[in-house]
């Protein structure tokens, strides 16, 4: 489905189209572009010197056009694959419709040139380790992915990888991490005067009011320290759960059907119950939500940022028969 491009918007191949006319370039903060890029180059002069054409990637939907969406797809499906094998993956109605999800649903998040996909065969390399047993080591690869893709590419991941190992050391006990956000909030609103806005306004810049259609639009003044703050409270709440879309578009359901599904998941999977691999790959999700409320300036964007940490949801699938009681949408009650 990914390879008919009637179904899906131009706009999704924006990304392959800047990551090919940026400069290349590794060093501290290069930036999204030009990090990436440098991460990709070895392929993309792979791609030419086997004569596909990449300079009309984005404009012309034909054989060159396929050929590099399938070199981004094949590591994403491979590593589903081998994700799948690993933690003996049910096919009852919901684990079927979270695999339609990672791999239909979101197949032109991945099977384009993006650069999300680094972060996702990241997140699949420490859910693998996971699966195995190695819970300590899979939360040192993660964590030392995270700083090394943050301090290189996406700087907003040295956040992650802080609140990651935060909501892991409290994930034991639902009321700490209610508490923790609470907290968090307030040094949100403390802390108002030192945040570096401008990685925060370039993502909500006026040029950009026409790309999306779902701009997630904020009910405070977010150039004041309280409204800056219940903003960022509210697209959490907004973000994990986007029933809103459904009044703009009935086309976001399957979208708003499945983050709110995920989200519920994983707070279902937190708790002092629960297996602590399991409440690893739900830090992880739990997380990057918390990470995506600060930044992110769209929904669109929301959802396909969330591609970074399918394989944990994929996980929680996978492990959720584990969990003690039946599975069902979490009890608003702490253990």
């Amino acid at each position: 489905m990914s390879q008919i491009p009637m179904i899906w918007h131009a706009k999704f191949y924006l990304d392959g189209h800047t990551l090919l006319s940026s400069n290349p370039s590794l060093e501290l903060f290069a930036g999204s572009y030009r990090g990436t890029a440098w991460l990709f180059s070895p392929v993309f002069d792979a791609l030419r010197y086997a004569g596909v054409e990449l300079n009309k990637y984005s404009t012309e939907f034909d054989a060159n056009w396929f050929i590099a969406n399938m070199v981004w797809a094949t590591p994403f499906v491979v590593a589903t694959w081998l994700l799948l094998k690993r933690v003996n993956f049910d096919t009852d109605a919901s684990s079927v419709f979270v695999l339609f999800c990672a791999l239909t649903l979101f197949s032109p998040f991945y099977a384009s040139i993006n650069k999300d996909i680094i972060p996702a065969l990241a997140c699949f390399v420490s859910m693998h380790s996971l699966a195995k047993g190695h819970t300590a080591r899979a939360m040192v690869i993660f964590v030392a992915l995270c700083v090394a893709y943050g301090l290189t590419i996406r700087s907003y991941f040295l956040l992650f990888a802080l609140l990651f190992l935060a909501t892991q050391s409290i994930s034991g006990n639902r009321r700490l991490v209610v508490l923790a956000i609470l907290a968090g909030t307030g040094i949100v609103y403390l802390a108002f005067p030192y945040i570096p806005r401008t990685l925060i306004d370039i993502g909500r810049a006026e040029y950009l009011e026409g790309v999306s259609a779902t701009r997630i639009d904020y009910f405070f003044d977010d150039f004041s320290a309280l409204g800056f703050t219940l903003n960022r409270l509210t697209s959490l709440a907004r973000i994990a759960f986007p029933i809103e879309l459904i009044l703009k578009s009935p086309a976001y359901l399957p979208f708003v059907v499945f983050r709110c599904y995920a989200s519920a998941l994983t707070l279902r999977l937190m708790g002092s119950r629960i297996p602590t691999d399991l409440r690893v790959a739900s830090s992880v999700v739990f997380a990057f939500t918390l990470t995506q409320a600060i930044f992110e300036p769209d929904f669109g964007s929301s959802f396909r940022h969330f591609l970074m940490v399918m394989p944990a949801v994929i996980y929680l699938q996978a492990g959720r028969l584990r969990a003690p009681g039946r599975f069902r949408v979490p009890r608003l009650v702490f253990r």
